[in-house]
């Protein structure tokens, strides 16, 4: 891992370096995959939260590119499914899988509407 820090696994929540910088030694054995998520020291819950921010960018710009050129109920639907998508694993697990599939299925019930298949 290439930042330096506090690291938590999201799997066990086991807090402390990864083990040949990919694994927890705890919940993993020795199973490579990037498991641990650095915890930061000095936490933004409003601008920056550590649920959106893993990654090479942050949710909202994702969300941004992906809604480029989409408006009212489309661009919102789109954008809470790719928010909920984004964070699932750490924040509420399958309750936010399942809202995530809520917008999806919302989106397709309007595209369906306005091809006249409903």
């Amino acid at each position: 891992m290439a930042r330096d820090g506090k690291y938590s696994c999201f799997d066990c929540k086991h807090e402390a370096e990864p083990v040949n910088g990919e694994h927890c030694d705890v919940c993993c054995g020795s199973e490579t995959h990037p498991n641990f998520l650095l915890i930061d020291s000095n936490p933004d819950s409003v601008s920056h939260p550590s649920h959106y921010t893993h990654g090479k960018i942050e949710c909202i710009d994702a969300i941004a590119s992906a809604v480029y050129g989409l408006s009212g109920f489309d661009g919102m639907c789109t954008g809470n499914a790719i928010k909920y998508l984004w964070r699932w694993r750490y924040k509420n697990g399958v309750e936010d899988l399942k809202k995530a599939k809520w917008y999806i299925d919302k989106l397709i019930e309007q595209e369906e509407k306005r091809d006249g298949r409903v």
